[in-house]
C-alpha cells in the first residue's frame, strides 16, 4: 500500500539562497515550510503503520503520542506557511523525496523501521530544521524561530525514545544485523537525496533496498505481548464483574482498537489534512484511556497483566465501516453508562474513578463530534456514497438488527435488537437503539 495525499502538483522551483546561510526572503522560506510540513504530516501515516507491529503496549501508546505531535507540528507549519504565502495547500516537494519516504517506510522488521525513521530520518529533519533556523532573522522570523524552538525538543525526545528500545533490542545478534543493514541502506539513501531537505547536489546513485519481502507498513498480522492474555468477548474478570471497577477494566481494554485505527489512520487516502489532525488525536487518546485504565487498576491493588483483554491479530480490510461503527455505535452508545458510573463514584466518595469517567466523557465527545463531521466525507471519497450522516447511520443499526443473534446481542443473553418487529425497527431513533445494547447487569450501587 502507497501513501497518498491531497496534494495535486509538485513544486518545480529550484530553492537557492542569494544571501548564504544567514539571510532568507519569504519566498524561499516558503518552500522549506512546506517542505517540513510534508515531513510532518507524512510522517504521522508513516508511524501509523507501524503501530500494529509493535509488540508492546508502551510502544504502540508513545507512538500514537508521536503521530499526534508530527500532526500538531504540521498544523503550525501549515499555517505558517498560510501567514507566508497565503495559501496553506501541502504540496509534495520533490517526486525523488516522495519515493525516498516510500521507499525507507518499508523496513523488513520492527526494530530496523524504529531504528531507519527516527535514528535517521527524525535526527536529519531535526538536522534540517536547525539549518533552517540559521538563516533566520531574530525579528523578521520571529514568529517562525519561536514555533521551531517549540518543536525541536519534543522530535529530539522521539529519536531518544527510539534509541533506548533498539540499543535494547540490538543484544540480540539478528536483530542487531537486520537494524544495521537497514539502518546504513537510509544513510545511503540520504546521501542519494542531497538530504532531507535535498540542498546538497547527490553524487551518489540510488542504494539497492536490502529487503526483498517487507514486513511493513500496515502489516498482515498485529503484533501483540506474549504476557497478554488474549479473551475472545467482552466477558469482564470476576473480579470486577458484580462492581464498578468493570469501567477502569474497560478503559483498559480500549487499547484493543489502536491498531484498528492506525490502519485506517494510514491507509485512508485522499482525505483532507485536517482529518489526519482531528484522527491523531482521537487515536492518541485511545491510548490515553488505555492507560487510565491500567493506573486506576494498579492503584486498587490488581495487576492489570493479570486481566484478559479482547485483541484480534489480523488486520482490518473494511477501514470506513470500522471507523464509522466506532463513533456512531462504540462511541456515541456509551454515554449513558459511563455518566452514570461518573455520578456514582462521586456520589461514593471514589474521586480518582470518577476523574477518570469524566475525563473519557469530555475525550469521546470530541470523537463523536469527528465522527459526524468525517464520516460522510470518508463514504464518498472512499465509494462516490452522496448520503447523508443519517442514512449511514440508519443502515449501520440495520446491520446491528440483523446480527443481533450472533453478535453482542447474544454476549448480553438478551438480544434486544433482533426482538423488534419490522415496524419497530423501521421507526428506531439511534437514541433508542443505543440503549438497546448498552451493557446488561451493570452494579452502579458498588465500589
Amino acid at each position: 500500500m502507497s501513501i497518498q495525499f491531497e496534494i495535486e502538483k509538485f513544486e518545480s522551483d529550484v530553492l537557492q539562497n542569494h544571501m548564504g546561510n544567514y539571510w532568507m526572503r519569504v519566498s524561499e522560506q516558503i518552500h522549506l515550510v512546506n517542505r517540513f510540513t510534508f515531513l510532518e504530516w507524512i510522517s504521522a501515516r508513516v508511524i501509523a503503520g507501524w503501530v500494529p507491529a509493535a509488540t508492546e503496549l508502551e510502544w504502540k501508546s508513545e507512538m500514537t503520542y508521536f503521530m499526534w505531535q508530527n500532526m500538531s507540528f504540521a498544523e503550525k507549519l501549515r499555517n505558517r506557511k498560510d501567514e507566508l504565502s497565503g495559501n496553506s495547500k501541502v504540496l509534495i516537494p520533490s517526486e525523488k523525496l516522495q519515493s525516498f519516504i516510500q521507499d525507507i517506510s518499508r523496513a523488513g522488521g520492527f526494530f530496523p523501521f524504529l531504528a531507519g525513521w527516527f535514528l535517521e530520518v527524525t535526527k536529519e529533519s531535526i538536522q534540517a530544521i536547525e539549518r533552517y533556523m540559521e538563516a533566520l532573522d531574530p525579528i523578521f522570523d520571529a514568529p517562525t524561530i519561536e514555533m521551531l524552538n517549540d518543536f525541536l525538543p519534543k522530535k529530539r525526545s522521539q529519536v531518544k525514545w527510539a534509541k533506548e528500545i533498539v540499543h535494547d533490542a540490538v543484544k540480540d545478534k539478528e536483530v542487531l544485523i537486520s537494524v544495521e543493514l537497514w539502518r546504513n541502506y537510509v544513510k545511503q539513501y540520504i546521501k542519494h537525496l542531497g538530504g532531507i531537505d535535498e540542498r546538497e547536489v547527490s553524487a551518489t546513485v540510488e542504494p539497492v533496498c536490502p529487503v526483498k519481502e517487507p514486513y511493513g507498513p500496515a502489516p498482515k498480522k498485529r503484533s501483540r505481548p506474549q504476557w497478554l492474555k488474549v479473551s475472545d468477548n467482552f466477558d469482564p474478570p470476576t473480579e470486577v464483574g458484580d462492581n464498578l471497577k468493570i469501567f477502569m477494566w474497560h478503559y483498559m481494554t480500549e487499547i484493543q482498537v489502536v491498531d484498528p485505527m492506525c490502519y485506517i489512520f494510514y491507509g485512508l487516502d485522499d482525505m483532507p489534512f485536517e482529518f489526519f489532525c482531528d484522527f491523531s488525536r482521537h487515536i492518541w487518546d485511545e491510548t490515553r484511556h488505555h492507560r487510565m485504565g491500567v493506573r486506576r487498576l494498579q492503584q486498587m491493588g490488581f495487576n492489570p497483566k493479570d486481566f484478559p483483554i479482547p485483541y484480534g491479530e489480523d488486520a482490518i480490510e473494511e477501514l470506513e465501516s470500522y471507523y464509522a461503527e466506532l463513533t456512531m455505535v462504540g462511541e456515541t452508545c456509551s454515554f449513558s453508562r459511563k455518566k452514570k458510573s461518573m455520578d456514582s463514584y462521586y456520589k461514593q466518595g471514589d474521586i480518582l474513578s470518577g476523574m477518570t469517567a469524566e475525563i473519557d466523557i469530555v475525550d469521546e465527545r470530541s470523537h463523536v463530534r469527528f465522527g459526524k463531521k468525517w464520516i460522510p466525507v470518508i463514504y464518498q471519497q472512499k465509494f462516490g456514497d452522496q448520503r447523508s450522516l443519517e442514512e449511514i447511520i440508519r443502515s449501520i443499526m440495520e446491520r446491528w438488527m440483523d446480527q443481533d443473534e450472533s453478535g453482542l446481542g447474544r454476549l448480553q443473553g438478551n438480544p434486544e435488537l433482533s426482538k423488534l418487529t419490522s415496524d419497530e425497527r423501521k421507526s428506531i431513533t439511534h437514541f433508542a437503539f443505543c440503549g438497546k445494547i448498552e451493557f446488561k447487569n451493570l452494579n452502579f450501587d458498588k465500589l
